[in-house]
């Protein structure tokens, strides 16, 4: 019987440019261009599982990452239209002052209004907490209201 061949050959179609950047590393190398194919091909097994996971985590951090953006985008929508709104509040709340100030009795107008300065900073300070989950759950509606949890890769 013949002795049985330590190799057998494989062929591979490979683009112009793809064999000329094989030709050349080879010769830079000192070695035959099939011996740069046998090397990378046996780097291409030996190293699938890990190209592969890192594929995947890749896709996953990319889409992460676009959620993030949307998120922040929100979020930045969200404080450009509180703060418009803070600035018409200010201003309708100042004029508002302004109207019950002149009406009030030039004697007693600084001390009325200290006073109720003192109950409005209290009033507020009790309603923080409730209008903050308020606000958390707007942010949260506008959220949801872009889909993000479509976006994000399934699970394999």
């Amino acid at each position: 019987m013949p002795p049985r061949k330590k190799f057998q050959s494989r062929s591979v179609a490979l683009a112009e440019q793809d064999r000329i950047a094989v030709a050349q590393l080879a010769n830079e190398l000192g070695k035959t261009q099939g011996e740069i194919a046998r090397d990378a091909i046996r780097w291409y097994v030996e190293n699938y599982k890990t190209t592969s996971e890192s594929n995947r985590e890749d896709n996953l951090v990319r889409a992460i990452y676009r959620v993030g953006e949307q998120i922040v985008n929100v979020i930045l929508r969200s404080t450009d239209k509180i703060c418009k709104l803070l600035l018409r509040c200010t201003i309708d709340s100042n004029i508002t002052m302004m109207l019950f100030y002149r009406m009030l009795p030039e004697a007693e107008a600084d001390q009325i209004m200290l006073k109720m300065r003192r109950m409005a900073v209290s009033r507020i300070a009790r309603k923080i907490a409730v209008d903050d989950a308020y606000c958390a759950e707007l942010i949260q509606n506008e959220i949801n209201d872009i889909a993000v949890i479509d976006q994000l890769p399934k699970a394999s």
